[in-house]
């Protein structure tokens, strides 16, 4: 039987004897549809790697029941079973891209501590459990060395302080002093963002927690609009960028449909099949770079039917593509000069190379967009 599918039972059993009523081997057995030969073997195995389990003997003095050991429960810090325990341990995966922003010590304190009640052969048969779970790490925020802010905006997120930040405007590429009101912290795609309202810009805005330079807490208080909703005011955009709403229709080719299908990609989201196989996807989004580069990940299979004016931001935006990855023609003296294939030199009168119109080398300057927040 492959390790694999070992581990799997292995796991399962250990979440049947978790149950306030515990298991038998002959119960267990016939829940995980295997013989009671195996389940004995695999309970010599949890036992061995020092899982805190043992046989109760039971009422009828013939079939004992196994269960976690009281003493056990009452030394975890928190009020968890041995199955959510382990659940979280082989969970740690699922958080890894936070290991690379602010909250990770904080992360990584707190799974420490759930570890240290398990011994050392039941996490490495933990660890091997969760050989089956995975998370790609690529795309997530370097944010390590402002960690020491995300406290300082906890504290004044509580207590409804002012803020005075340095802040590095990405589309501007340059710095500026300003004082916010914070209103909400939230998480997204592998970075933190501030929501506050900027003294500087008379308006509401969001900052990337990356990008702060510097931050110090005023003493001075605020109070927050009352009509305020953070999620109202993030539900517009695709992501966490924000523009003027706009109905944006997409036909995506039978290919991605159903991927497209699948998920949410936000909460206007409204789907509708064509007559030729496609799907068309409804959004009422912010039209912000976000959309543009949602829509350009699926190439030829997405078409944009509204609004227009993204139709043609597209559509420049693949023909600049498309002139960039062409071929260059070299110069003409170069290839009148350039080595025969067969060695040899160019025939004297032989026919002149011609160019088509407006051939030759161009120079594109490209624009960087790359994901900002406040300018």
């Amino acid at each position: 039987m492959p390790r694999g599918n070992q581990l799997t039972r292995q796991w399962q059993l250990l979440q049947l004897i978790d149950r306030a009523a515990g298991v038998t081997v002959e119960d267990a057995a016939a829940d995980l549809e295997c013989t009671v030969r195996t389940i004995w073997r695999d309970l010599r195995v949890l036992e061995d790697a020092g899982f805190p389990i043992y046989d109760d003997p039971g009422a009828d003095g013939r079939r004992s029941v196994w269960r976690v050991r009281e003493e056990f429960k009452r030394s975890l810090p928190l009020k968890l079973t041995l199955a959510e325990l382990s659940a979280l341990v082989m969970s740690r995966e699922f958080l890894a891209p936070v290991g690379a922003s602010v909250l990770g010590p904080a992360v990584t304190a707190a799974y420490d501590k759930i570890l240290g009640v398990l011994s050392k052969d039941a996490r490495s048969l933990l660890d091997e459990m969760r050989q089956t779970i995975g998370v790609r790490l690529l795309g997530a925020k370097l944010q390590a060395p402002v960690a020491d802010f995300v406290p300082r905006l906890q504290m004044a997120l509580v207590e409804r302080r002012l803020v005075r930040i340095r802040y590095h405007s990405f589309h501007r590429d340059e710095e500026s002093d300003r004082t916010v009101e914070p209103y909400h912290l939230t998480y997204f795609n592998g970075g933190l963002y501030l929501i506050a309202f900027c003294h500087l810009r008379k308006a509401i805005r969001i900052f990337a927690v990356e990008r702060l330079r510097d931050l110090d807490v005023l003493k001075t208080k605020f109070m927050p609009p009352a009509d305020f909703d953070v999620q109202k005011y993030l539900n517009n955009a695709l992501g966490i960028l924000r523009g003027d709403l706009v109905t944006v229709r997409v036909a995506f080719a039978p290919a991605v449909a159903r991927y497209i299908r699948e998920r949410l990609w936000h909460p206007s989201q409204q789907f509708r099949e064509l007559s030729d196989g496609r799907l068309e996807v409804t959004l009422r989004v912010a039209d912000t770079l976000e959309v543009r580069r949602w829509i350009l990940g699926y190439g030829v299979h997405a078409e944009v039917l509204e609004p227009e004016a993204l139709r043609e931001a597209l559509r420049a935006d693949a023909q600049a593509l498309a002139e960039r990855l062409t071929p260059r023609r070299l110069p003409l003296a170069s290839a009148r000069s350039a080595p025969r294939p067969n060695g040899g030199e160019p025939k004297t009168g032989s026919a002149r190379l011609s160019s088509p119109p407006n051939a030759g080398t161009r120079r594109h300057q490209a624009t960087d967009r790359s994901p900002g927040a406040s300018r």
